[in-house]
């Protein structure tokens, strides 16, 4: 199977990282898979514990989610998806059934990996874990089906979970693997008579037959290692004094010495009644060339495979028999023994066998061999074969999550609309300079001036035909839909709406999410309600992207104020094509013909096109044949409320509506001064910046950013204060012609060296190709302001 170039990113999930049989195979595969490049591994855990040191020392990365207690349910599941969105893992593989419950919730809501269960027991002792415990056992029999791939540890196990509606389908059994390197061989045969379990206290290892047993072989020592439920063990210890056999036992907690112990001790006994599905000490044991006796639960039979040292569980006669006949060999009928346990798990039970499984299963390019090749088969005591066509299955959904193999950053971007707009053509403009990307474009709305020309850039362009405000299921079931054709490596949110929807598209395909934030946010209240709406939800859900980008600082800091992540905040100005807005500082100022003011911008409150007319009136008293040429969608005959305006201040003769057009750059030029009269809202004023590049004097009102893009090159006033607007435009209609042409000159000069189109789409480059960690984070966009 040809390599694929991009490593699988898996990450197991797991309650605990404590010193259990299952905590341990979790850390040996981990290891082992972490030593293959083609896999980048994170191992997530709610609990804290000591095997998260073993992890560390392999460099292996660990998340611990802190889960507070039992009851710590919202707030731990908002943790943990925190966590897995940042991530983006391709698999998740769970050990053990909450864990494997968690993995299935979080599907749907970071990207959609895929999503591996791991069963380590034979059978559940849920009755014991409490009102949860029994709702997730319940939860996992009912939802199992949902999970693209089950691996059991254990034929017995596999059986077991089938008869509780478990899939057959994709169950397959993956024995686990012991680290021969980490055991060493008993060199010897014992004289010793003591007999070793090791497990947690708890009624599952069954240690009253253990006890019962020893109370049988007078002769036998007994020695219990593990620790657990408290109630559990002074019972035991009761049950000890009873059967008066507290003299030759000995009670030790948990140890983490295990490999250095094994070749001291005897004989290990499993003496588990139930849910045993492949014991980890067995095998360990075993491998340290231990003699060992187990009781007929899970796998037990066929691990140890010697019908002489197995017996029925719970039957302590059974098990006293086998304690007669191991203390009955000699030294050296004991060591042989121990080496055939030794050879059994070299031949069938070593982790690199148990990764080669792992591997097929979780991503096919891991191993050369045809999966189904690589999980052989084994009829050894029952054991029926492994399920290839469960494999085969899993070998294609994994094929089609994995990440496609280019160096293109593929970028899709979502968008309120592509109608006539500076955040529009900022959009534009910065999927033109971003070559080296491939760009998909999603509009909530239909149709719009840019389609064409992103078209011709080469971006794919679709629309999802909402209704203004107004989702549809249809407009959902397309926005998925585009979302996973796409296939994104970073979804761009642009403008609040498009910024909501981004995030929702993450649920379908894994991705980066970055947040645009287009304008300043003086006041909700001046929003319209549904815009309101969704600027409240984007501060709830601010934590979720990976960054936040705004054009203007202010509008960053406003944002800040009301719960947008301030760890979130990458501040990229607006960049201007200084090509196309070209220099008029060549042209003679026209003294002979009337003055040119230029309000451009679409009809909207936050326009103000009321104080700019206003305005007008005042400058027309002084310069009766002033111009006042009006650009932008809906600024035209048609809308009555702006003709209302200009017939009621007698400025019919003065105002030009012109509505949209599409020879802005020439417009431009063509002003003696540029007017933005916004009185809230802007957050980097397109309209002023382009003025500058076309050596145009500017007249702005002091919202957003205004004051740092202008600096000393033309006139700032209040907002909605018409008297102080006419009279900084009549104050630079009065200058010399000289003066005129040099507050123009400098105007130019300012967007040159600071907000040209290629800084910033240098600045978007970085961002979408190394993240916001690389992108320039300034402390202040204006270091003056």
């Amino acid at each position: 199977m040809p390599e694929c170039p991009v490593p699988c990113r898996l990450a197991f999930l797991i309650r605990d990282l404590g010193h259990g049989g299952a905590q341990r195979q979790l850390v040996t595969l981990a290891r082992a898979l972490a030593q293959r490049s083609e896999c980048s591994l994170t191992v997530v855990h709610f609990y804290p514990g000591p095997m998260e040191a073993d992890l560390h020392a392999a460099g292996i990365k660990t998340v611990c989610i802190g889960k507070r207690h039992r009851w710590d349910l919202a707030g731990f599941f908002f943790r943990l998806l925190r966590t897995f969105r940042e991530m983006r893992p391709d698999v998740i593989h769970g050990y053990l059934h909450e864990s494997n419950l968690m993995a299935l919730l979080l599907k749907p809501l970071c990207g959609f990996p895929k999503i591996v269960w791991g069963i380590r027991d034979s059978q559940t002792d849920a009755a014991t874990w409490g009102i949860l415990g029994k709702l997730s056992f319940r939860l996992n029999c009912l939802l199992s089906g949902y999970a693209d791939l089950i691996i059991a540890n254990s034929q017995a196990g596999r059986n077991y979970y089938r008869k509780h509606g478990y899939p057959a389908e994709r169950f397959v059994v993956v024995p686990n693997g012991i680290d021969i390197s980490r055991y060493s061989a008993k060199t010897s045969g014992s004289t010793g008579k003591t007999f070793t379990l090791i497990g947690r206290l708890h009624p599952m290892k069954d240690h009253a037959t253990f006890l019962k047993a020893l109370a049988e072989v007078s002769e036998a020592q007994g020695r219990i290692i593990g620790q657990g439920d408290a109630v559990y063990m002074e019972a035991m210890q009761a049950l000890a004094s009873e059967l008066g056999v507290q003299d030759r036992i000995t009670w030790e907690p948990t140890r983490d010495d295990l490999p250095t112990l094994y070749p001291l001790l005897d004989c290990v006994v499993s003496s588990s009644a139930y849910g045993e599905g492949f014991s980890n000490v067995l095998g360990e044991a075993m491998t340290s060339a231990l003699p060992c006796i187990a009781s007929d639960v899970g796998d037990s039979a066929w691990l140890v495979n010697d019908p002489a040292w197995i017996f029925p569980a719970g039957d302590e006669a059974a098990l006293a028999e086998r304690m007669r006949a191991f203390l009955a060999l000699a030294p050296e009928g004991r060591h042989q023994l121990g080496l055939k346990n030794r050879q059994r798990i070299l031949d069938h039970f070593t982790v690199q066998r148990m990764v080669e499984r792992t591997a097929a299963l979780i991503k096919p390019s891991l191993v050369g061999t045809r999966c189904a090749g690589s999980v052989e088969s084994s009829d050894e005591a029952g054991i029926s074969s492994y399920d290839d066509a469960a494999i085969s299955r899993f070998q294609k959904l994994s094929d089609q999550t994995q990440r496609v193999p280019t160096s293109q950053t593929r970028v899709l971007w979502i968008t309120t609309g592509l109608g006539t707009g500076g955040a529009e053509m900022m959009l534009t403009q910065l999927i033109g300079g971003l070559s080296g990307c491939h760009h998909t474009v999603i509009s909530l709305t239909s149709g719009g001036k840019y389609v064409k020309p992103l078209k011709s850039l080469g971006a794919t362009v679709h629309s999802l035909d909402m209704p203004a405000g107004k989702p549809t299921p249809r407009a959902v079931w397309r926005l998925f839909k585009f979302a996973r054709q796409s296939r994104p490596t970073v979804i761009m949110g642009w403008m609040y709406h498009g910024c909501l929807v981004a995030s929702l598209a993450r649920l379908s395909t894994p991705a980066r999410v970055i947040w645009n934030i287009r304008q300043s946010l003086y006041d909700l209240a001046l929003e319209k309600r549904g815009s309101a709406m969704v600027i409240r939800a984007l501060a709830l859900l601010s934590r979720f992207p990976e960054a936040i980008t705004y054009n203007s600082e202010v509008s960053a800091r406003q944002h800040e104020a009301i719960g947008y992540r301030k760890a979130r905040t990458r501040l990229i100005p607006n960049g201007f094509d200084l090509s196309r807005w070209g220099r008029r500082l060549t042209q003679p100022l026209r003294r002979d013909q009337p003055y040119r003011l230029g309000r451009f911008g679409r009809y909207a409150a936050m326009k103000d096109y009321p104080t700019f007319l206003e305005a007008a009136a005042l400058i027309v008293k002084k310069a009766p044949q002033a111009e006042f040429v009006l650009v932008g969608t809906g600024v035209d005959e048609q809308n009555e409320e702006l003709t209302t305006h200009i017939h009621r201040l007698n400025l019919t003769k003065n105002v030009q509506l012109m509505g949209e057009r599409h020879d802005l750059p020439e417009l431009t030029a063509s002003l003696d001064i540029a007017v933005s009269s916004s009185a809230f809202g802007e957050g980097f004023p397109n309209v002023v910046g382009e003025a500058m590049a076309c050596g145009v004097p500017v007249v702005a009102t002091d919202i957003g950013d205004t004051a740092w893009v202008m600096g000393d090159t033309g006139r700032l006033v209040p907002p909605r204060n018409p008297v102080a607007l006419a009279q900084a435009c009549l104050d630079i209609l009065r200058l010399p012609d000289e003066e005129r042409r040099v507050l123009g000159h400098e105007g130019r000069e300012r967007i040159e060296n600071h907000f040209s189109l290629q800084s910033v789409i240098a600045e978007f480059e970085t961002l979408l190709s190394h993240g916001p960690e690389r992108a320039s984070v300034p402390a202040s966009l204006n270091p003056e302001y």
